[in-house]
């Protein structure tokens, strides 16, 4: 059996109240020399192992990547959704079956603790009847840490506690009605830094966000500021506030893309949106043109190479694109973008340096973005 209730979003391990009495009384019932003689192990991913929250498409798609290889995946829809995580384990009985059947039955439920910190502080709380949870709302690139407490009908048995590494994949959201949105977080970086996660999202526009995206927009992602990266008048950009709502503070500055960089009167609105990023306030941040791709793809650019991201994982997030719907629906062809991505990428790389992450500073420089301003970005976003 694997149904389960999930308390992902209630902290601490708090529980609905109306089962707390029920567990209470089953621990009540502990006899400590059964406890000795049931064991429980992992199974899914195992000790020490790594696990995926893509969706098998995006997990493929992230460890064969070769460039275009998007072209041969895509069907014009979203099909980046995660799948999240199933973590399954199994019960060890022992061979000396002297104490009777009942040290070989099934426990009642279990309560499974999973939490980002070795010592189990600030465990979040699943209660299940069978013997898997799934998981929903994981970093990427991150170690995580779980624990499980099996209720018998006589006792109760604590396991280990076991570790588990998320996969290098796309932290991606789904997100009905916005289109392309993943985060810019979870890459690893030059100098064994990692790029912080639920900090800087990006996507397709949020024009017409209805009442369950702006729930998980607000709420769940907490967004702060709309980076609207569109000319004025184009959808609903320009407007007086961010389409999301009236609290979330809404910038409107439209971007260059590409080539554009280079254009000397289009390099004041760039430096402006590099800004946006090294004021704390602002984040968490999501920003967007009309598809997510271009504009979006663009500056996305540009903040990993400032972050001292690999080149090929920057590749990658480009053409993730073409795995949504938004971002592909122009149909057209990858190896085209990837020509435009490539000409931004050369460009950059004309501005010196030893790194790609150079060149991105000293092009930002060039055009008026500061080395303290450049520090603020990587303070707030490396870890």
């Amino acid at each position: 059996m694997t149904d389960h209730i999930s308390t992902r979003k209630a902290r601490k391990g708090k529980i609905p109240g109306a089962i707390v009495s029920t567990m209470l009384a089953a621990i009540m019932l502990f006899t400590f020399g059964a406890c000795q003689k049931r064991q429980i192990a992992p199974v899914e991913p195992g000790i020490n192992g790594t696990i995926t929250a893509a969706n098998d498409i995006v997990h493929a798609f992230c460890y064969n990547y070769t460039p275009g290889a998007s072209e041969e995946l895509r069907d014009y829809s979203d099909m980046y959704y995660p799948k999240g995580l199933d973590i399954k384990w199994e019960y060890a009985f022992p061979s000396d079956k002297s104490g009777g059947e009942a040290e070989n039955a099934l426990p009642l439920y279990s309560l499974v603790y999973f939490s980002e910190n070795k010592d189990m502080s600030d465990a979040e709380t699943y209660l299940t009847v069978g013997n898997s949870v799934h998981i929903d709302d994981t970093d990427v690139n991150k170690d995580y840490y779980w624990q499980v407490k099996a209720v018998f009908s006589d006792s109760a048995v604590l396991s280990g506690i076991f570790k588990l590494h998320t996969a290098h994949d796309f932290r991606t959201y789904g997100v009905p009605g916005i289109s392309n949105t993943r985060d810019l977080g979870g890459y690893s970086a030059q100098g064994g830094k990692k790029v912080r996660q639920g900090m800087i999202l990006r996507g397709a526009n949020v024009d017409s966000a209805a009442a369950q995206a702006k729930h998980i927009m607000l709420d769940l992602l907490g967004i702060r500021t709309d980076l609207d990266l569109r000319a004025p008048g184009e959808g609903k950009a320009g407007g007086e506030y961010s389409p999301l709502g009236k609290d979330v503070n809404y910038i409107n500055i439209s971007a260059p893309l590409y080539g554009g960089l280079k254009d000397e009167d289009k390099q004041e609105a760039f430096a402006q949106e590099i800004r946006v990023f090294t004021d704390e306030a602002n984040y968490p941040v999501y920003f967007h043109c009309a598809i997510g791709r271009d504009r979006t793809g663009t500056l996305a650019i540009v903040l990993l190479g400032l972050l001292g991201v690999p080149e090929k994982l920057i590749e990658r997030d480009y053409e993730m694109s073409f795995l949504s719907y938004s971002g592909s629906a122009d149909k057209t062809p990858v190896e085209t973008m990837l020509g435009n991505f490539d000409y931004t990428v050369n460009y950059l790389k004309t501005f010196g340096g030893k790194t790609f992450k150079d060149n991105v500073e000293n092009y930002l420089k060039s055009i008026g973005i500061t080395a303290e301003e450049i520090e603020k970005i990587r303070g707030i976003m490396l870890e």
